[in-house]
């Protein structure tokens, strides 16, 4: 049966242009008011099938694509379950906790400094405010800082 591009397009679903490129080579006829026909038998293939696809599809390759992929996933998986990989979203996690731990260890330096330096020479200023980060960053670097901080008495 003989169709013309309009009804090829109607049913593939393809665009017109793509019709035509694609089936610029194969013969056609000359259909009512113009209209380019194609013989469907011959026309459906070459739309579905890009030139080498058919000839370059072979079944042992694919399954042997498809165990290599599933090798990597297991490995993957594998190495998850050991510990030495870790989901991103995990590591995203944890460091946004430790920024906002800093940020809120650095904020409240000044909050515990400001009492406390009235009066104060400038050296001993520094000498306070050292001390205070120093302190800060000791809580920081620990293994389990939140602990710490609970633990910690509040100075005077």
């Amino acid at each position: 049966m003989k169709q013309s591009l309009s009804e090829l397009s109607l049913i593939t679903g393809f665009d017109r242009r793509r019709i035509r490129a694609a089936l610029c080579d194969m013969p056609s006829s000359k259909g009512p008011k113009g209209s380019v026909l194609y013989e469907t038998v011959e026309a459906l293939p070459q739309l579905y099938i890009s030139p080498g696809d058919a000839d370059s599809f072979d079944l042992t390759s694919e399954r042997a694509r498809l165990a290599h992929h599933q090798a990597n996933k297991a490995e993957l998986e594998a190495a998850q379950v050991a510990g030495s990989l870790i989901e991103i979203q995990a590591v995203a996690d944890l460091v946004g906790e430790e920024y906002a731990n800093v940020r809120s260890r650095l904020l409240a330096i000044s909050t515990r400094a400001a009492p406390q330096v009235i009066g104060l020479s400038i050296v001993a200023v520094k000498a306070m405010l050292d001390d205070l980060i120093f302190e800060a960053l000791d809580e920081l670097t620990a293994d389990d800082p939140p602990a710490q901080v609970a633990q910690r008495p509040v100075p005077d």
